[in-house]
């Protein structure tokens, strides 16, 4: 996707500073064979042992180490869709152990990892849609932390250019009537002539600006309170700040957190 590179990083940067009041860090899931990082507690359901948050971790009201792990999860989630479309079967998740899930800052050691990839860009990933900061997973079990990663991560399929139109003309496109007024999935409407330019916000693709630094872990047009969702079935969504064609797994300098807004 041919995206406008920002000239300058200072407003992303700043940005990316809300996010820190927003991520609640939570723990490392042992793998097999490996010790995480603090103490350990037994679920009692199957004789199996999941870790303890660590000290100044917060779950989310009334959940326990061992729910934050297992599930099960807030009931919006049970059956939600994914970014990538793909509905969730409470009856066919993994653990986050067998796919050696963690913290982005712990993922960058794994072999698989790729560099920006996070839940918040990856096709099973399930948005914060209560305001607890977690969202969930198509695939594995547990609340899942948007700025997670696990060795399943599925990217996002990129949109395809709608017809009649080049991608040189998605940045500035007029988008289809069903979002020239929407409203976004924080509740915030669009108003078609007060919205900024591509350009000026530095829209890339989100793997891109975690990888690079603008973004931090966590941050995507997914989970942005100013995104509004595909509407129309050909893959792209759009703005409530921000002109022209919006991909899900796109970021830019105005990201703020949905679950603010929840």
């Amino acid at each position: 996707m041919n995206y406008v590179r920002m000239s300058q990083r200072n407003s992303g940067r700043e940005r990316s500073n809300t996010h820190e009041m927003w991520r609640r860090r939570h723990y490392l899931v042992a793998t097999a064979g490996v010790v995480a990082l603090s103490g350990c507690a037994t679920d009692a359901g199957n004789g199996t042992e999941t870790e303890e948050p660590e000290d100044d971790e917060e779950l989310p009201a009334g959940v326990s180490p061992e729910e934050f792990e297992r599930g099960p999860v807030p009931d919006v989630y049970l059956s939600a869709s994914s970014l990538g479309g793909e509905q969730r079967n409470p009856d066919e998740l993994q653990t986050k152990a067998d796919v050696s899930f963690s913290e982005y800052d712990e993922a960058v050691e794994n072999d698989a990892h790729q560099p920006g990839t996070c839940c918040a860009n990856c096709a099973d990933y399930i948005p914060d849609k209560n305001g607890d900061a977690y969202g969930a997973c198509a695939e594995v079990e547990g609340y899942i932390d948007g700025a997670d990663w696990c060795t399943i991560y599925e990217g996002l399929p990129e949109p395809e250019v709608p017809a009649g139109m080049s991608e040189d003309e998605l940045a500035t496109a007029a988008v289809p009537e069903v979002y020239r007024t929407a409203t976004s999935q924080a509740g915030e409407a669009r108003t078609p002539d007060d919205l900024e330019t591509q350009e000026a916000v530095g829209l890339r693709e989100s793997v891109e600006a975690i990888a690079d630094g603008p973004a931090a872990p966590g941050q995507s047009c997914g989970n942005c309170a100013e995104y509004i969702p595909d509407k129309n079935g050909d893959g792209w969504g759009a703005c409530a700040a921000v002109e022209g064609y919006i991909a899900v797994e796109d970021w830019c300098a105005v990201w703020e957190p949905v679950t603010a807004e929840l």
